[in-house]
């Protein structure tokens, strides 16, 4: 049960990973969003510019993802579980944080 939990997890993870950055590469949404953040007057944050503009190297992201979920199912350690979760967690939160940032939605 600890094991489907974890993949359930892990593969809802990389899921929102890998649809955020298929999306961020078409380059119609990306456009988008900056348009839509230029119409409100708010100005893009350099660390949403960065994501943006290095959209392509994130792809690595969910490979790194998967390759510690299975590298945590082969080996007997309790280290390697929290750290794939943490990892992919982590990597959720940065991705959709240059995109729905505080300052991205709210301008002062």
């Amino acid at each position: 049960m600890k094991k489907l939990f974890f993949w359930s997890f892990i593969l809802l993870f990389v899921f929102a990973q890998s649809y955020f950055i298929y999306a961020l590469l078409q380059p119609e949404t990306a456009k988008s969003f900056t348009q839509l953040w230029y119409s409100f007057g708010v100005e893009q944050t350099a660390y949403s510019e960065f994501v943006f503009r290095t959209i392509q190297w994130w792809v690595v992201l969910p490979v790194l993802c998967l390759g510690l979920a299975f590298s945590a199912l082969f080996r007997a350690s309790k280290w390697l579980p929290m750290a794939a979760i943490s990892v992919s967690f982590a990597g959720t939160v940065a991705l959709y944080w240059s995109a729905y940032a505080p300052a991205l939605l709210v301008h002062a």
